[in-house]
């Protein structure tokens, strides 16, 4: 024996009894070998159970949901007249038997209608709910129209309100729905559904819940259920299994209140607190549909029915009272909601949107205005003290830029955290790249001008304007506009409505930003190019780090800030690659963003205003007040000097060589009595003028060719010819005498 199951035999509803209708049958007739399978609709139903007829022996399938009809129905006319396949089905319906089909059916509108006797009699409110599959579920409303029909010809005054859910089982919808109708005051609530989530929500909110899916409710729920009624489907099960058994000719059968015990379908239990006035009445109600012909039930004749059948199309009984009563076949097509019940259509869950935690986004936005203020304050100051060695050496209009990228940054990063658009996925992007490579890329251009300048062994002359550097920050901003600008065009950056994502609910979502896999691919892109221009900032830091006048040497703040920058990027890596809630995700992003900016911000310029403060405008050193040169640049003149001298240096190894210090301070081995190239002592003047000019006045180049420093001290001066003239009479060293030998 085989039977199939629309849904889990565990849903304390529908399924429940037809699973305990079958177990008591297999219990009562010794049948062991059976079978239980899970399937519903046409396609599925029919894969399933077809290559189990045909090659098994199979004496019996029980077909029990309306899913399974069409499917079992075609499979048993196959083999109607098979001599090999003698296998007998049972469909849910009432048309004739065939040979190897019965059909079977019971009159849910009768218990229904009871359902409805006592929901009007235990109303307080006069307001009563109900929810049904409807048309979509598989389920006419003719049954929701008995259940109205007794509650109305019961108690006259009450309001009647329902929902259609779309199937016969979906929790989360019947959950919703039942909710709504409490609110509307309905405080007796019923249903033709398969479990009992409508039962659970209105205990839950403190009522009294009906037990109308055909299983015993009150054996599991006790005093808060009050009414409920199960379906016996043993007594509809065992003579069918018994006939077929004998291989009997299979007969239709059809369910309802009997006054034969052993056939009667239906079973009823009140709770205690019901009164016996209304258990009499629904007693007397029963006893009447028990004594009276289908046809002419109540809920098939009325003084309402002509009225409707006429607006609805609907034929009236020829057989029984036409002014009333509806032909037979034609109350299945009771569907639109008679006068006084009031119909609210499917219910459908509207999608709940989880935002952003505000507290999180109003505290990213407030420090990132704190820090937009502070920032401008810092231009504020560059700005006022822009004529002071610190400042003036640091080129004030790329330390502008450098601030501008942070506010650009700041900015962006409000942008991440405010309410999500097609504009502010673009936006934000946009504004954060933007922002790190005007940062970036001015602090690179600015500290490689100051390399050009001081890493000169030759000593010529080296002007670099504001100009020269201006198309290198374009060319930057350039990059990042036309990577972003093909992001835009072509990775169709969006804002969408996720669901099933993070721990949303099932009828949660989140907005959020996606890109298409094109997209995705100029991202990486555009995360190399910040790679590339990090890489250039280290190799000019480097370069720049022999400058021994703080006021240029900016390798350490821009070592510092890269380690800041790195030390992020290997925290937020290996989080970002890691599964990730998307709120978790932003604040990482946006944290992070905050301290790389301010980080840089701060290792930039808290340097500079301190020595302002603490050293005024003249600088640290001696090169502001008297326009002294470099050590660096110093040491290579007089070493050129002693070349020309003839009396050479020897390096570590007592080889030969000149005066030329490059940035690592190796030398170059030069050979014996071989001639020193003639130049002349001087330094480059490292003074930053408005025009950012930082070389030796050409005014002061004389006919000789030679640099000269017109503005040094004479002290100094003479102090410094005093040192060469000691140099140039020290004897050479014992090695540097042996090579000249």
């Amino acid at each position: 024996m085989i039977t199939l199951l629309s849904h889990n035999f565990d849903d304390l509803g529908f399924n429940n009894m037809l699973n305990q209708g079958k177990v008591n049958v297999e219990k009562e007739l010794g049948i062991t070998d059976t079978k239980l399978y899970i399937v519903d609709g046409y396609n599925d139903t029919r894969a399933l159970l077809l290559p189990i007829v045909q090659n098994e022996d199979v004496d019996f399938v029980m077909c029990t949901s309306l899913g399974h009809v069409d499917a079992c129905k075609e499979i048993a006319k196959m083999y109607e007249n098979s001599t090999t396949i003698n296998t007998q089905f049972m469909i849910r319906g009432s048309a004739a038997a065939t040979p190897n089909l019965l059909q079977v059916t019971y009159n849910y509108a009768s218990i229904n209608y009871i359902s409805g006797v006592f929901a009007g009699l235990y109303t307080k409110t006069n307001k009563i709910g109900f929810l049904s599959p409807g048309l979509l579920g598989g389920s006419a409303d003719c049954f929701v129209y008995a259940f109205w029909l007794g509650a109305k010809q019961i108690n006259p005054k009450i309001e009647f309100y329902y929902y259609n859910i779309g199937s016969f089982l979906n929790s989360d919808k019947t959950t919703r729905a039942t909710a709504e109708l409490l609110d509307m005051g309905c405080d007796v609530i019923g249903d033709t559904l398969d479990d009992f989530s409508a039962g659970n929500t209105v205990i839950a909110r403190g009522f009294k819940a009906l037990g109308t899916n055909g299983f015993p409710q009150r054996v599991v729920y006790g005093e808060n259920v009050v009414f409920s009624y199960s379906y016996n489907w043993t007594k509809i099960f065992l003579p069918i299994i018994k006939n077929a058994m004998v291989k009997g000719k299979p007969k239709n059968n059809y369910a309802d209140f009997n006054f034969d015990p052993t056939l009667n379908f239906y079973d009823i239990s009140y709770g205690f607190e019901v009164p016996q006035e209304t258990k009499t009445k629904i007693n007397d109600s029963i006893t009447y549909l028990k004594s009276t012909p289908r046809a002419i039930h109540p809920t098939n004749c009325n003084d309402l029915m002509l009225a409707y059948a006429t607006k609805w199309n609907l034929t009236m009984s020829s057989t029984y009272d036409s002014t009333k009563c509806i032909a037979g076949s034609n109350f299945f097509f009771i569907n639109e909601p008679f006068p006084g019940m009031t119909y609210f259509g499917y219910y459908n869950i509207t999608n709940t949107q989880v935002k952003f935690s505000p507290s999180i986004q109003i505290g990213i936005s407030i420090v990132s205005g704190v820090l937009i203020a502070f920032v401008i304050l810092i231009m504020v100051g560059v700005y006022k003290f822009r004529a002071s060695s610190s400042i003036r050496s640091a080129s004030p209009i790329f330390l502008i830029f450098i601030l501008f990228g942070a506010l650009i940054v700041y900015g962006g990063i409000i942008l991440w955290v405010s309410e999500l658009n097609d504009s502010v996925c673009n936006g934000r992007l946009w504004m954060v790249t933007l922002g790190f490579s005007t940062l970036i890329g001015s602090l690179v251009v600015k500290n490689f001008r100051i390399w050009l300048i001081f890493d000169n062994p030759e000593l010529k002359t080296v002007k670099i304007t504001n100009y020269q550097l201006y198309p290198w920050v374009a060319c930057c901003l350039v990059i990042n506009i036309v990577l972003m600008s093909i992001l835009t065009s072509v990775g169709n950056l969006r804002e969408i409505d996720a669901t099933g994502i993070d721990s949303l609910g099932k009828y949660e979502f989140m907005k959020i930003c996606k890109m298409d896999h094109n997209g995705a691919s100029v991202l990486y892109t555009i995360l190399a190019y910040f790679g590339a221009l990090l890489l250039t900032g280290v190799f000019v830091s480097w370069k720049i780090r022999i400058v021994d006048i703080e006021e240029f040497n900016e390798s350490r703040a821009i070592a510092h800030t890269l380690y800041a920058i790195s030390f992020c990027l290997f925290v937020i890596v290996p989080l970002m690659i890691s599964p990730l809630e998307k709120q978790s995700e932003t604040i990482i992003l946006c944290v992070a963003g905050l301290f790389i900016t301010t980080a840089a911000v701060l290792i930039i310029f808290l340097p500079k205003f301190y020595r302002v403060y603490e050293y005024g405008e003249e600088g640290t050193n001696e090169m502001f007040k008297s326009k002294k040169s470099s050590n660096i640049a110093t040491a290579r003149a007089e070493s050129q000097k002693s070349s020309n001298s003839g009396h050479h240096r020897t390096n570590r190894r007592g080889n030969l060589v000149s005066g030329d210090f490059t940035d690592d301070s190796e030398s170059s081995v030069i050979e014996p009595n071989q001639e020193v190239a003639d130049v002349t002592s001087g330094a480059v003047l490292a003074d930053f003028t408005e025009e950012s000019v930082s070389d030796v006045d050409e005014n002061e180049i004389n006919n000789n060719n030679e640099v000269e420093l017109s503005d040094i001290n004479q002290s100094e001066q003479s102090q410094q010819n005093q040192q060469n003239q000691e140099i140039e009479q020290s004897p050479p060293p014992q090695s540097e005498q042996t090579n000249q030998d």
